[in-house]
């Protein structure tokens, strides 16, 4: 695998947890500044502000949430082809992928794509090596 085409996979796995970080935060801030201003029973500057900005919080969950399940669907396409892996540890991960969403993305990313070398052949670590012998 080209060391391009990981970095393109480690910015869609790594997406959907950074948009909804800053997605949060941002509809905090609108839901903090809304209820400030009716808490001193001032009529809000512009309640469509924080309709906007509930949509658009939706909006970009909604987004992130589709870039996880394809990144998911395409790691557990990734496990499921790779010959190097046995069968029950390719359920192990098909498992977590499915059930573990940003979390497990992330831990597959750099435990099987990262270490993997040009052609698809997983790097093996000196400790490995050692280990054989």
């Amino acid at each position: 695998m080209s060391q391009g085409k990981k970095i393109w996979l480690g910015i869609f796995t790594f997406a959907p947890l950074i948009v909804t970080i800053f997605g949060v935060i941002a509809f905090i801030g609108a839901f903090i500044s809304f209820f400030s201003d009716v808490s001193q029973n001032q009529v809000p500057e512009s309640p469509k502000l924080f309709i906007a900005t509930f949509f658009t919080f939706f909006i970009l969950i909604f987004l992130a949430s589709l870039v996880d399940l394809g990144i998911t669907v395409y790691y557990i396409v990734d496990i499921v082809r790779d010959e190097s892996v046995s069968e029950n540890e390719k359920v192990i991960w098909a498992l977590a992928l499915f059930f573990g969403s940003f979390i497990s993305t992330a831990v597959y990313y750099f435990v099987r794509i990262w270490n993997r070398k040009e052609g698809g052949v997983f790097k093996e670590s000196e400790s490995y090596r050692m280990a054989e012998y």
